[in-house]
C-alpha cells in the first residue's frame, strides 16, 4: 500500500485505546511540521472540528542521543503481529497520542502530537491541560504554550478574535496531513533503521 493512502479514522483510535486501556475515559499539503504550540503566537483548530475527530495513535518519541533531536514514529504494524512486536521494541518510548491539526496566526499549519496517559500510568496535570488547550483551540484562536510540570498548559484568549487574518485552511483531510508530517516515519514493519537501532543492532 502507497504511504500516502493510510487512511487513519476511529478504527485507528479504538486499536490506540485498547492498547492502552486507561485512556478510554479521555476521550469524551506537504510541509506539515510536527510541533507544539508556543507562546510566541495565537493558534486554532479548523472551524467545526471536535475533539473526538482527532484520531489517537500510538507515537514513538526518539532522542537523538547526538543531536539531542527529538523524532516522532507512528507505530501502525502491517499485522497484528508485527504491531504488537513494534510495541514491544518501543515500550519504554512509546505513547499514545492524540494528532490536532492546527493554524498558527501565521496561517502555517501543523501538528500537535498531544500525549495521553498510556496503560498503567498515572494521568498527569500536563495530559489534562493539553486536552483542555485542545478543547479551547477548537472554540477559536488561542495562545497555547507549555507553563512548568506544575501549571502544565496553558491556554489564553486573546483580547479580540477579529485581531487575526482568517487565513484558509488546506484542504486536506486528516489522514493526508498526517501522512504528510510523519512520512517514512510510520513504521509498519521490522524493517526501519530506528528499529534496529532501539534493537542495538548494527546499521
Amino acid at each position: 500500500m502507497d504511504d500516502n493512502q493510510l487512511v487513519w479514522d476511529s478504527s485507528i483510535t479504538q486499536q490506540t485505546l485498547q492498547d492502552n486501556a486507561k485512556t478510554n475515559g479521555i476521550l469524551e499539503s506537504t510541509g506539515v511540521a510536527i510541533q507544539k504550540p508556543k507562546a510566541d503566537f495565537y493558534c486554532r483548530c479548523k472551524p467545526g472540528q471536535k475533539l473526538e475527530d482527532f484520531v489517537v495513535v500510538e507515537v514513538a518519541y526518539y532522542t537523538d542521543p547526538k543531536t539531542q533531536k527529538e523524532t516522532q514514529y507512528i507505530l501502525r504494524g502491517k499485522d497484528p503481529e508485527t504491531h504488537r512486536k513494534l510495541m514491544n521494541v518501543f515500550k519504554a518510548i512509546r505513547k499514545p497520542s492524540m494528532l490536532v491539526p492546527y493554524q498558527d496566526s501565521g496561517g502555517n499549519e501543523s501538528l500537535w502530537a498531544v500525549k495521553l496517559a498510556g496503560k498503567g500510568q498515572t494521568t498527569m496535570v500536563s495530559h489534562t491541560t493539553s486536552l483542555r488547550a485542545v478543547e479551547g483551540m477548537l472554540q477559536g484562536w488561542r495562545c497555547v504554550y507549555f507553563d512548568t510540570l506544575k501549571t502544565g498548559w496553558q491556554c489564553e484568549k486573546p483580547d479580540s478574535q477579529d485581531a487575526f487574518e482568517n487565513y484558509e485552511f488546506k484542504e486536506f483531510t486528516h489522514s493526508q496531513l498526517i501522512n504528510f508530517a510523519f512520512g517514512d516515519n510510520v513504521l509498519q514493519d521490522l524493517d526501519h533503521d530506528i528499529v534496529k537501532v532501539m534493537k542495538g543492532q548494527k546499521l
